[in-house]
This record gives structure tokens, sequence and C-alpha cells, in this order.
């Protein structure tokens, strides 16, 4: 889709930092767009909220947020 076009020099893309950056072939024109910019919400079913994998998904997640942020 649009990576292919932007690599064919079709136009500018809006792509997500993460996969822009992947494409060596790619450059940034502009930087992060704000209104593109959205909240990422985890879930889980209320039963398994406290379960041990779960519960280490969601710690980890939340211990790696800086590191995870540009892919997010």
């Amino acid at each position: 889709g649009l990576i292919y076009a932007a690599k064919a020099g079709v136009g500018v893309a809006p792509l997500p930092m993460a996969l822009g950056d992947a494409e060596a072939d790619l450059v940034r024109v502009i930087g992060p767009v704000p209104e593109l910019t959205r909240a990422w919400r985890i879930l889980t079913h209320p039963d398994l909220r406290h379960t041990a994998r779960i519960s280490a998904f969601f710690d980890f997640v939340l211990s790696e947020s800086e590191a995870l942020h540009p892919i997010l």
C-alpha cells in the first residue's frame, strides 16, 4: 500500500514512524502529526486480569513503556 507507493516516488505517505524508519529508502519529510497520534489501551477479560501471565505482561509493558513508545 502506502509504503510501496512512497518508495516508488508517488508522493508523501503518512506512516507510523516505526514502519517508515524500518525502510532505508524512505526519508521523513515532516515530524509526528499530533492529530494522527492515538492512545493505546490494553484490555483483558476481567476474570483474567489477575492471572500471572496477564499481570506479567502488563507489568512488562508498563516498565518498558518509554522503550516501546516509538513503535506503539
